[in-house]
């Protein structure tokens, strides 16, 4: 049995662990996503994003030498988690996470890079061969199949789940689907930079990769199983101009600056076939400067300023939290 003096002492014990835990709990609920993100240096020219699901990581790519740093969404600054260049990744564009894989499509490289993203290991190098192109953005369909644009050939190469999970670094980067001869048409553009197939996402059905075309404004409907490609009919509008797109429950979310430097967000409801898309509505400015592409924190979208187009970019460069 307790005495009056224990109970005294175990109860103020017991108190103080109240205290101390509640106010730890309270801390980590303190900890919430802020609106603003700096990336480093002067000539960083941000170009992809990923958001990791599970934890308070995301991570952004540099073009101009292919830094990949990493950010939280509960501190304002981002650092290096893999320095530019490191091996031959001397520019970085798209980028998706599958199962603690980073995968980063290389740009002009022609290469695909895969990263552990617990140690920064290099586990992958898949190389198309190619040096004239621009490996732009990647998709993870539900097999866990990675489909990657290329933006200077007609091309869209696939890296399979196998390919992704075996032992071997470096393997071919295999076409699977050639433009040649179908709606997909590559030419230089109203952009100096002739950017043809750009962004994607492969549909939850995993029937089909949606492939944003910048400079036919365009969007693409290819079969997953058959490679056969079909124009999305998007109601007569051709003012989208998409770079980064995105799709959740339904709809499709088309990241641009083409038409719009303060940028814009273009949502669209798709049919059931994935064949039509209708816009919805339109979200401009709050932060976005020249945007190229944005990943899912909740509820929210955070949106690189890119600003390649800019000569004289305005610094820092940043992420943007955008509320849709």
């Amino acid at each position: 049995m307790f005495t009056t003096r224990a109970r005294l002492l175990f109860g103020g014990i017991l108190a103080a662990t109240l205290v101390l835990s509640t106010s730890t709990q309270a801390g980590a609920h303190d900890r919430q996503p802020i609106g603003r993100y700096v990336v480093p240096g002067d000539q960083a020219y941000p170009e992809g994003i990923v958001r990791e699901p599970g934890t308070p990581y995301f991570y952004v790519s540099g073009l101009t030498d292919g830094t990949i740093w990493r950010g939280r969404i509960d501190q304002p600054h981002l650092q290096v988690f893999l320095p530019g260049g490191q091996h031959g990744r001397t520019t970085a564009v798209g980028m998706k996470i599958t199962r603690d894989r980073l995968v980063v499509a290389g740009g002009t490289t022609g290469k695909v890079f895969v990263y552990s993203t617990r140690t920064g290991q290099l586990l992958h190098v898949f190389d198309s061969g190619a040096r004239d192109g621009l490996v732009n953005d990647v998709a993870i369909a539900p097999n866990g199949d990675a489909y990657i644009t290329d933006s200077f050939r007609p091309v869209l190469y696939r890296i399979t789940a196998a390919q992704l999970a075996n032992r071997q670094i470096d393997q071919p980067l295999e076409t699977v689907v050639n433009f040649d001869g179908t709606p997909v048409e590559y030419e230089k553009g109203v952009n100096e930079e002739g950017i043809n197939s750009n962004g994607l996402v492969v549909t939850p059905d995993g029937r089909f990769v949606l492939m944003a075309d910048t400079n036919s404004q365009a969007f693409y409907r290819i079969s997953t199983k058959t490679g056969a490609v079909d124009a999305v009919d998007l109601g007569g509008v051709t003012d989208i101009g998409a770079d980064g797109l995105l799709l959740r429950d339904g709809e499709l979310y088309s990241i641009t600056s083409l038409f719009h430097p303060e940028g814009e967000i273009s949502v669209l409801r798709l049919s059931e076939d994935y064949s039509r898309a209708q816009v919805q509505r339109r979200i401009n400015g709050r932060g976005m400067d020249f945007p190229s592409t944005a990943a899912f924190d909740g509820d929210d979208l955070l949106v690189v300023n890119f600003q390649y187009q800019r000569t004289e970019p305005n610094l820092p460069f940043t992420v943007v939290r955008v509320s849709l």
